[in-house]
C-alpha cells in the first residue's frame, strides 16, 4: 500500500433472497472512535497484499459473523483526511443466511466491533454521510444511482439487534 492512503472497503450487504433492506451496523461510543454512535455500513480496511474482493468477503466473516457472496461494485470514491487519504469501495452482497451475528466486542483489539445491527434502508445512512462517512456517501450515490431516482423512501426496520 501506498504511505498516506489509506484502501477501505464497505458492504451494502441484503439478507439472503431480500434485496429491499440491507444491514446497517451501529459503530461503538468512546474516545479515538470515528463517527462514534453512529448507524453506517459494515467496512474495513486492507491489509498490506489484499485485495478488495477479499476485503470484502472479510467484511462478512470478521465484522457480521457470516459469510457473503459479492454481487456487484456499487461505487468508488477517495476522500482528503487528515494525515492520509482514504480510497473506498462499496460492494453491495448479499448474506449467506438471514440475519447476521455480530462477534462480542474486544476491548484490546484495532479492530472496530459494532454494538448493534438492524435492516435498514438509505435514510440511515443519511447523518452519516452528513457527518463525513465516505461509505455512506459512496452508498447514498449508488443506490440513487442504480434505481434512478432519490433512493431511501423505503422505510426501515427500526429495533436495533445485538446478537
Amino acid at each position: 500500500m501506498e504511505p498516506g492512503i489509506k484502501r477501505s472497503v464497505a458492504l451494502v450487504a441484503y439478507p439472503a433472497g431480500d434485496r429491499r433492506r440491507f444491514v446497517v451496523v451501529r459503530r461503538p461510543e468512546g474516545p479515538g472512535e470515528e463517527l462514534p454512535g453512529i448507524w453506517g455500513l459494515p467496512a474495513v480496511s486492507l491489509v498490506p497484499g489484499e485485495t478488495e474482493e477479499a476485503a470484502a468477503l472479510r467484511v462478512g466473516r470478521q465484522k457480521l459473523g457470516c459469510g457473503v457472496r459479492l454481487l456487484r461494485v456499487l461505487g468508488r470514491a477517495s476522500q482528503q483526511r487528515p494525515g492520509y487519504r482514504l480510497e473506498m469501495t462499496v460492494y453491495e452482497a448479499e448474506l449467506d443466511r438471514a440475519a447476521p451475528q455480530l462477534p462480542p466486542p474486544r476491548e484490546d483489539a484495532e479492530v472496530t466491533y459494532y454494538v448493534a445491527w438492524r435492516l435498514g434502508a438509505a435514510e440511515d445512512l443519511r447523518e452519516a454521510a452528513e457527518r463525513g462517512s465516505l461509505c455512506a456517501r459512496v452508498a447514498l450515490r449508488g443506490l440513487g444511482a442504480r434505481r434512478g431516482r432519490a433512493y431511501g423512501s423505503r422505510s426501515s426496520t427500526r429495533k436495533a439487534r445485538t446478537e
